[in-house]
């Protein structure tokens, strides 16, 4: 019963599996340090999706497009003006998204490029590479010292105000109608049923906006009605 339940709740196509996936990893704390700069570590990423992508039914494939695997040797002289020699590998790919309860598939053209001294390690970090940024990519990954959960809850906090600041606009202007309409303060409290002390009390307090904006708009509509 309960499997039959979680089946239910699996979305229907493979944009719609993958969108929900993005949900998991939308936002995500650099945890890993390397070259001198702070990032997102491929393990960390595949972590928060694996057990969706499970559930889902998902595979994910990389892939190299035949005939664009390429090796070279490169010469240069470092920082301190020594000579060294790496191996540089690059590759065109693809990656392949594929719904294995349905067969549906999303083909994504991709690169890869590594350099090492080996040219098993420079083939080995470029695929690394290669799929962390895919996916930092692909679900347009937001990366941050800070702790995802406080800047979900900031963003959660900023869209309030926008909402609440809205609703305050929309009270302004019904106001402006009804007073346009009804001429006096008192007529308009009338019409509200409510006191001149409730209705500035209201208009005060946030928590009561969307139920005063809702009957402010009643009254204007039950107007209308009654002259149409």
């Amino acid at each position: 019963m309960e499997e039959k339940e979680k089946q239910k709740n699996i979305p229907d196509t493979l944009n719609k599996k993958i969108l929900e996936l993005k949900k998991l990893v939308a936002i995500m704390q650099k945890d890993s340090e390397g070259h001198g700069y702070d990032y997102v570590s491929e393990e960390k990423i595949l972590l928060a999706l694996n057990d969706k992508m499970i559930e889902f039914g998902l595979k994910l494939t990389p892939k190299f497009v035949p005939n664009t695997l390429f090796s070279e040797i490169v010469k240069y002289e470092n920082s301190k003006g020594q000579e060294k020699t790496d191996v540089l590998v690059r590759s065109e790919m693809q990656f392949v998204w594929e719904d294995t309860f349905t067969g549906e598939k999303e083909i994504i053209d991709w690169a890869l490029v590594g350099q090492q001294a080996d040219g098993s390690q420079a083939l080995g970090s470029g695929l690394t590479y290669s799929n962390r940024y895919f996916l930092l990519k692909y679900f347009n990954i937001a990366t941050s010292k800070d702790d995802p959960d406080k800047i979900r809850s900031d963003i959660a906090k900023e869209e309030e105000r926008k909402k609440l600041s809205a609703t305050q606009t929309k009270i302004k202007k019904t106001l402006e109608k009804l007073i346009k309409k009804y001429q006096t303060q008192e007529k308009i409290y009338n019409a509200l049923n409510t006191t001149e002390k409730q209705f500035r009390e209201d208009y005060n307090n946030k928590d009561k906006w969307q139920d005063l904006l809702e009957q402010m708009e009643l009254v204007l509509k039950e107007e209308k009605d009654a002259i149409e």
